[in-house]
């Protein structure tokens, strides 16, 4: 798909779940998601692109196919809102319609694929010289070990989701210019293993 006719949003969380079960993944549409900006953020395009392929290559059917394009088509969607830097970064989550526990896990997911693709891709808390950056960091990291059992339907919890969601959109747009400004002004930033 070319990046002219790629949508702007991200498509549903449900839909794009569904899509994917072809490809038996061993962790969820948010924990990938997070895992491809972790990538996109970290500044390794082509690792996260190569892991994709390997993710998607193993089958060649139908739906496996259909699978395949859903990934990339989320994959370009977030490399161009990150690369945008006009706020309109998305996280591939469930809607305020699902449960409150569907959703804290889905966000808590999204955290860890995002903190793991980083640190894959040599990305650590020492490579930040703002201390916002490193603490923004350090969060994400806790949102990963959300303790969403635990959470109760009540508004406060409601509130409380949305809130972190909204903290995690915006530290992961602080981390990405962060290190797009250090890689252009410095080299990479990436250690290579």
């Amino acid at each position: 798909m070319s990046p002219e006719n790629t949508p702007t949003h991200l498509p549903d969380y449900q839909n794009f779940s569904h899509t994917i079960l072809a490809l038996e993944l061993p962790f969820s549409g948010s924990e990938l998601h997070g895992m491809m900006c972790g990538y996109l953020c970290a500044g390794a395009a082509s690792e996260g692109d190569a892991y994709l392929r390997a993710l998607t290559s193993s089958k060649k059917d139908k739906s496996t196919r259909a699978a395949a394009l859903a990934i990339f088509e989320v994959y370009t969607i977030s490399q161009q809102q990150l690369g945008n830097f006009d706020f309109g970064f998305e996280l591939l989550l469930p809607d305020e319609n699902e449960p409150l526990i569907d959703r804290a896990q889905a966000f808590s997911e999204w955290c860890e694929g995002f903190t793991q693709s980083m640190a894959i891709a040599g990305i650590s808390v020492e490579q930040f010289q703002e201390e916002e950056s490193q603490e923004a960091l350090h969060h994400l990291q806790e949102f990963a070990q959300l303790d969403y059992e635990s959470l109760e339907v009540e508004e406060e919890d409601e509130k409380a989701l949305m809130e972190v969601s909204e903290y995690a959109r915006m530290a992961v747009l602080r981390l990405y210019g962060d290190l797009k400004a250090s890689n252009s002004g410095h080299g990479s930033t990436k250690t290579t293993h």
